[in-house]
């Protein structure tokens, strides 16, 4: 987990990083980056900022489905290769549930249990593994946790209340779309259908 790791195995979650930092962020410990002013290690700091910072929002902004009581899965498009840590966060936090996480391109699973995990990483899209997995377990049924948070949301909206500048600065659009939030993307989005009088 995300405890034992060391600066080195954060830096190689970055995206992209020259290999000279590499070199230097393994003889480097926790202490020597946070107060470290060489140009070097500066740069390896501010590189595993992105990283961390990453890991919270899509700690903080993915929501999941169920596809049974076991079966957790929800949409996450990184920028960094964070998403078989982020998977196995959530399956430490949900212990005894399969975790899927994933998008178009890439899919994390995590399961956790008695302290042991079973982990994969595969090359294919979120919607062909929920497929499969749904034809394995012979079932159709699947929880619309988006529906339940628009029923949160609009239960919750108070118009005279309503600030969506302070809201995006808070959660930007960016961020919300690499967490799959179709939800909270949809606030600002009035259509000309709003204006026309009903037929």
């Amino acid at each position: 987990m995300s405890e034992s790791l060391s600066v080195s195995d954060y830096l190689l979650l970055c995206k992209s990083v020259p290999q000279n930092l590499l070199e230097t962020s393994k003889a480097i410990s926790w202490h020597e980056l946070n107060i470290s002013a060489d140009p070097e290690i500066v740069k390896i700091r501010r590189k595993i900022g992105e990283v961390r910072s990453e890991i919270h929002r899509m700690r903080g902004f993915v929501r999941f489905n169920s596809i049974n009581d076991k079966i957790l899965f929800g949409y996450m498009k990184p920028e960094h290769n964070i998403g078989m840590l982020i998977a196995d966060i959530f399956a430490k936090r949900f212990q005894k549930n399969m975790i899927i996480l994933g998008n178009e391109h890439r899919v994390w699973v995590s399961y956790y249990c008695d302290k042991s995990y079973l982990r994969q990483e595969d090359s294919k899209s979120l919607n062909n593994v929920i497929e499969e997995i749904k034809s394995l377990i012979d079932s159709d049924m699947e929880m619309n946790i988006e529906k339940i948070w628009q029923v949160y949301y609009q239960s919750q909206f108070i118009k005279e209340r309503e600030n969506h500048k302070l809201f995006y600065r808070n959660m930007p659009k960016k961020y919300l779309k690499s967490a799959g939030n179709k939800v909270e993307l949809r606030l600002n989005s009035t259509t000309l259908d709003d204006y026309l009088p009903p037929e």
